[in-house]
């Protein structure tokens, strides 16, 4: 990590590092492109704010996102996959008549994707201080 010299803020070479309260957060890059399409602004911003709330409900440290859109005959495809780190990367594919539609139905099978393996993950093991153990 680097230290930037115009801002004081704490750089790394593939995604931004801030510092917090609590430490350093990872502020999550989202690349939106279309192929053959031209995607104007509102869809980007709409883009990075849904998926920024739905992936920060579940994971706080995720890296990166992909977003791709295209055009198949009358309906819009949209390929989302999110690199949340150690190797594990979520993809979530869907097809609608409208962009917004087809990005609202991935990021829902992505959002669920994510749930699942934060589920997975939990530590069932851990154990709790009961109240005769703690008086």
């Amino acid at each position: 990590m680097v230290r930037d010299r115009h801002d004081g803020r704490w750089r790394s070479y593939y995604n931004r590092v801030i510092p917090s309260e609590a430490g350093f957060r990872r502020i999550m890059k989202i690349q939106t492109s279309g192929q053959h399409l031209d995607l104007g602004d509102s869809l980007r911003t709409y883009v990075d704010e849904k998926l920024r709330a739905a992936i920060a409900k579940y994971m706080s440290n995720a890296i990166g996102a992909q977003v791709v859109f295209r055009r198949e005959g009358p309906m819009y495809h949209c390929q989302c996959t999110v690199h949340i780190g150690a190797n594990i990367n979520m993809q979530a594919e869907a097809e609608a008549t409208e962009i917004y539609g087809s990005f609202d139905t991935a990021l829902e099978k992505l959002a669920k994707q994510v749930r699942r393996d934060k589920r997975k993950r939990r530590n069932h093991h851990a154990r709790t201080p009961d109240a005769e153990d703690v008086a």
